[in-house]
């Protein structure tokens, strides 16, 4: 009976401490948030005075916007000038919110620095930087990432022909190697600056997740997808040489006009006799009509015109007559000068439609051939409704080992960048794209320290039961 009681209390102490361990923090969650996180720019720690090359999207007064890419009421990430700002970045990295989040080296699209952050996960360091041309050097990265498109791409590739009844997958395959030495040499720049959202370790699986915040669909960043766009032109050039003349009459403006008329109908029924003397009989002698008036000998005949080609008042000066070019076409006085643009501030047809998109060149690898690819890719996906998805790329270094975070799947984050150009981009910060790896777990000392004293309870009691019997 004693035995018994004592196997009993003994059982009891056992599962009382297992329910202590189980209540303490190192198992009261799985998963871990960065902490001491510290600013580096090439492996050396940024000051306030030597500020790093990041910027931070947090959210700012509450705003919410419905111009985004389906529509979507997005709150609006509009906390945006924090260009340096560390406090802002550690607080965007430890919200538990994925859409905030902090971009490394935002300062132009050739990133030439590793500028990112190192911080602790429990037990565990991990660095989180930007990537720039020496890492698609030695083509791991270049391998990895063409594998990785072409796994999330090739349905897609497939499906698009290319010459001799080949398609895309396999001229993507076939060319694979050509590609990988095109990114080891030119890397893939505009994918260096990733925007980091959200870090977790969870210390039981061993599994990180680093969610990288583009955009939910990236296919307007090679083809320009806007059937209309709004015209900003206040003033046009115009283009019609002539145009219908409209008016039925016009003004005469004429104060004089060219008497063009070499005769005229004499229109004098008499005239006046302006001979002193006439001839009677060979006699000359006074004219009795002199000075008065008598028969117009060319009355209602024609007569030399006395003012033709000289000018002459215009008796319809100032007075509407008859348009001798009404709807007539005429030459345009305005042809190829500015006028006022009928459509300024409308929308009109996007005479670009599905061409180059305004950010293509920015978004380009830098190799003629699979920026092709990618435009004709981005072409398809988006005339078959398929969502285009390709994150930024981050440099991982965790407890040593060296990774890279990217993704080709994107979940919609429920938010969009404040500082966005509204007139060419609906996507900016409205995809999450997560990145995943598990590495090797090692207990955490609370764990361990709960497992040592199970064990020595487990122990000491194998010993009283001996020493008892």
């Amino acid at each position: 009976m004693t035995v018994t009681i004592k196997k009993l209390l003994v059982g009891a102490t056992v599962a009382a401490s297992m329910s202590a361990i189980a209540s303490t923090p190192a198992f009261a969650t799985n998963l871990t948030k960065p902490t001491n996180i510290q600013f580096t720019t090439n492996g050396v720690n940024n000051t306030d005075a030597n500020k790093p090359n990041i910027n931070t999207w947090t959210y700012g007064s509450a705003e919410s916007d419905k111009t985004g890419i389906g529509g979507a009421n997005r709150q609006v990430l509009n906390d945006y000038s924090n260009y340096g700002n560390t406090n802002k970045a550690i607080a965007a990295l430890t919200d538990n919110d994925s859409a905030t989040n902090v971009e490394l080296f935002t300062d132009g699209e050739v990133v030439k620095d590793h500028v990112g952050f190192s911080a602790n996960l429990g037990k565990n360091t991990i660095k989180v930087e930007s990537v720039t041309k020496d890492d698609w050097a030695d083509g791991t990265l270049a391998t990895a990432w063409l594998k990785g498109f072409g796994n999330a791409y090739g349905g897609l590739m497939s499906s698009i022909p290319t010459i001799a009844g080949s398609n895309m997958l396999k001229d993507f395959n076939n060319n694979f190697d050509f590609l990988v030495t095109a990114l080891k040499t030119n890397g893939f720049n505009s994918a260096g600056d990733a925007n980091i959202g959200d870090i977790a370790y969870n210390k039981k699986t061993g599994e990180l997740k680093v969610d990288l915040v583009g955009h939910l669909d990236v296919a307007g960043k090679y083809v320009d997808t806007r059937k209309t766009i709004v015209d900003t032109r206040k003033t046009i050039k115009d283009p019609q040489k002539t145009i219908v003349d409209t008016r039925a009459t016009i003004l005469d403006t004429q104060v004089t006009i060219k008497d063009t008329r070499a005769t005229i109908i004499d229109t004098r029924a008499t005239i006046i006799d302006t001979q002193k003397t006439i001839v009677v009989n060979g006699k000359t002698v006074s004219n009795p009509t002199y000075n008065k008036p008598i028969p117009n000998p060319t009355y209602n005949k024609s007569i030399p015109n006395p003012t033709y080609n000289k000018s002459i008042p215009n008796p319809t000066y100032n007075q509407q007559i008859a348009n001798p070019t009404y709807n007539k076409d005429i030459p345009n006085p305005n042809y190829n000068k500015d006028i006022p643009n009928p459509t300024y501030n409308k929308d009109i047809p996007n005479p670009n439609y599905l061409g180059s998109s305004p950010d293509k060149t920015r978004n380009s690898t830098g190799n003629q051939i699979f920026d092709a690819m990618l435009f004709n890719l981005a072409k398809t996906a988006f005339l078959t409704n398929t969502p285009f998805q390709v994150s930024e790329i981050a440099k991982i270094t965790f407890n040593d080992q060296v990774d890279y975070a990217f993704s080709f799947s994107a979940t919609d984050s429920g938010a969009i960048a404040g500082d966005r150009n509204k007139t060419t981009d609906t996507t900016s910060h409205t995809g999450i794209y997560s990145w995943n790896k598990t590495y090797k777990t090692v207990p955490e000392p609370s764990a361990i320290f709960g497992l040592v004293a199970v064990g020595g309870l487990v122990v000491a009691s194998r010993r009283k039961r001996v020493k008892n019997a």
